[in-house]
């Protein structure tokens, strides 16, 4: 994960601080990798499944079946297709109404997924992913005047968590915000949603250059001088 440095404020022994969290530096995404690949092996030998294995078992199952998997590829294929006539499509209305029904063929699509995506979030990747994700935390929070680690190790923010300490929730929800940020922006990128937001944008230039020309229309004639 490659996170600009961002600043917040949050609260330690007491008093309001000013941190900031750095980027992910090759240093840092070092150490958080070490922490990733040592909680992955301590999961595997708890019994945690990887990823692999817990789509096998789903099939054994009959949790995410072979018609399963058939009905998202139609489904993405249906995407594709009205893409297509998205991208050459001649009028508002037309744009419009692919736009829709390629968004409802991407709800039908998550809609789909969410079981079997609930279930690898209990694989060893997904679990040492959280891992990976506090450790960046813990060693990418630093005081913003001194740049001095508010966290001495990744043990020390466990420590620290385990206390509920503000500021490591409110760390968490930097981490948590950004992540939506990104999420967010992957869904302005969606061809229907930037389909959607062109129209708009292009409706309301209209709407506005209308106004403005009724408004000059409006205006009273100057008296010609004889």
């Amino acid at each position: 994960m490659t996170v600009k440095g961002i600043e917040f404020k949050s609260v330690i022994d007491g008093q309001e601080v000013k941190l900031r969290l750095k980027e992910e530096t090759m240093d840092i995404e070092r150490k958080c990798d070490a922490e990733y690949h040592l909680a992955y092996t301590q999961l595997m030998v708890k019994g945690i499944m990887p990823r692999a294995t817990l789509e096998k078992y789903m099939v054994e199952r009959d949790i995410w079946t072979s018609d399963d998997e058939k009905k998202l590829k139609d489904l993405q294929s249906e995407i594709v297709k009205l893409q297509i006539k998205l991208e050459v499509s001649k009028t508002h209305d037309a744009g419009l109404t692919i736009a829709k029904a390629m968004g409802d063929l991407r709800g039908q699509c998550l809609r789909l997924v969410e079981v079997k995506a609930q279930v690898l979030s209990n694989s060893c990747e997904s679990l040492a992913d959280q891992i990976r994700r506090d450790s960046y935390i813990a060693f990418a929070t630093v005081y913003h005047d001194t740049g001095k680690p508010v966290f001495k190790d990744y043990g020390d923010f466990l420590r620290r968590a385990g206390d509920s300490e503000q500021v490591v929730l409110d760390a968490r929800n930097i981490v948590l915000e950004l992540a939506t940020e990104t999420f967010n922006t992957s869904l302005v990128g969606l061809p229907e949603v930037h389909y959607v937001r062109g129209v708009e944008k292009q409706l309301l230039e209209d709407a506005t250059k209308a106004a403005a020309e009724a408004k000059e229309t409006k205006k009273p004639k100057k008296a010609k001088k004889e």
